[in-house]
């Protein structure tokens, strides 16, 4: 073998190696970034936990009513006759002017026992407002979270709008319908406290 030949060879097997040296290389730095990120993340949801349960404990909140067995009645002698605080989780939808204060809208859903949705209509003062919306403007926090309301009042309803496409070379409309497997419960009440859950920020992920 020629030194021309094995100095072609050489640098033919060197590029290799160094080819595969840096594929490894960064293969490892993104592994490591997924590490890190999963590692954060398993972090802030523990904090975001502990937030909610701290939150929960000061002001002796019930949680958990969502899994309760039970017809409407027993929220309402929980919460209305009882004035037990409410802890309501779930995502924030729409923030509403209302006269003088303004309503927080929250939806929160649940398969078991059953199939029910539910809908927290929280009345708040404009400096828990601002204080909401300084939150939400941050790029490290979702709009899911914690909301301790006072309820004073419980809602059930199952209604659905659907077209009527039976009547044949005629229009269809949409009418009011009652839809059995479609319960929905609405609390109103009023804000008490909240714990709005952090994320990583996206440049983070």
């Amino acid at each position: 073998m020629t030194m021309t030949i094995q100095i072609g060879h050489t640098i033919i097997l060197s590029a290799i190696i160094l080819f595969t040296s840096c594929g490894k290389s960064e293969q490892q730095v993104k592994e490591d970034k997924k590490q890190v990120v999963k590692q954060k993340t398993e972090q802030l949801k523990t904090a975001n936990k502990k937030a909610i349960s701290d939150i929960n404990h000061k002001h002796n909140a019930v949680s958990g009513w969502d899994s309760l067995e039970s017809f409407t009645y027993v929220l309402q002698e929980m919460f209305v006759d009882e004035n037990k605080l409410m802890n309501f989780k779930g995502e924030i939808k729409d923030i509403i002017k209302s006269d003088s204060t303004y309503l927080l809208k929250v939806h929160h859903n649940s398969d078991w026992p059953y199939k029910m949705d539910y809908l927290a209509l929280i009345s708040m003062s404009r400096e828990k407002l601002v204080e909401i919306k300084e939150i939400l403007k941050s790029d490290n926090h979702s709009n899911i979270g914690c909301f301790i309301l006072k309820v004073s009042k419980i809602i059930s309803s199952s209604p659905k709008i659907k077209p009527d496409l039976e009547l044949e070379g005629e229009d269809s409309y949409s009418y009011m319908d009652f839809d059995f497997d479609a319960n929905l419960l609405i609390f109103k009440g009023d804000l008490v406290d909240f714990h709005i859950n952090e994320i990583l920020p996206k440049d983070n992920e």
